[in-house]
């Protein structure tokens, strides 16, 4: 699986070439702190690393050796990763002039939405407005990997490194379409509710969110 990303995304670099385009107003060093304080530390983002790790708890009991103190160490470790991809995404990101934020294209139809979003799932806005490498994006994984590592007492590998790194481009590709067809996919979902739960009826607006191929 995790293969199969790191190819998409490699595939999906070399196929993305696009003039450049102006860079995105307001963007300060300000601004950047302000999206990594709330992208690091807001509860609504620390609530979904606990989630999480509740959640991978319940398939792990068999290996937890401390019953009591396996969610703690898993919850502190999965924190430890995050802050720490996050602050050298800020750092890096802040030195290398990149704009890591996922911003909807603009663009119209399904198909050409779907696709912006997979072929720019790995890529950032440089401070040109130029699509490149997100080099600090990768950096932030790389770190909260070896940072995991050093956590749970296990070696630092290359191996390890690049399963992380593989791992996480199809997280990237998860977190591109979501930014991008969210508002489609929550007209499909409200509209597949409404057709086995509610009224066969459709509102307009519901219709309007539905893909078009």
């Amino acid at each position: 699986m995790y293969r199969t990303g790191l190819a998409f995304t490699v595939l999906a670099i070399a196929l993305s070439a696009q003039p450049a385009q102006p860079a995105p107003a307001g963007f300060s060093l300000e601004d950047r702190w302000t999206n990594y304080l709330e992208r690091t530390y807001s509860w609504k983002r620390i609530g979904m690393v606990g989630a999480e790790s509740a959640f991978d708890q319940t398939f792990q009991l068999n290996k937890c050796g401390r019953p009591p103190y396996c969610f703690p160490h898993h919850f502190g470790g999965s924190l430890a990763r995050r802050t720490a991809r996050t602050t050298i995404e800020f750092g890096a990101g802040a030195l290398l002039k990149e704009d890591l934020r996922r911003t909807p294209s603009g663009l119209s139809g399904f198909r050409e939405r779907l696709m912006w979003a997979l072929t720019h799932s790995a890529l950032a806005k440089g401070g040109s407005g130029e699509w490149r490498p997100a080099y600090s994006r990768y950096a932030g994984t790389l770190g909260g990997s070896a940072v995991s590592a050093a956590w749970k007492g296990e070696p630092i590998t290359a191996g390890r490194l690049g399963r992380s790194l593989g791992w996480a481009f199809t997280a990237y590709l998860q977190d591109s379409v979501m930014a991008e067809l969210e508002p489609v996919l929550r007209g499909i979902g409200r509209q597949v509710w409404r057709s086995r739960f509610g009224p066969r009826t459709r509102t307009r607006e519901s219709r309007d969110l539905l893909p078009r191929f």
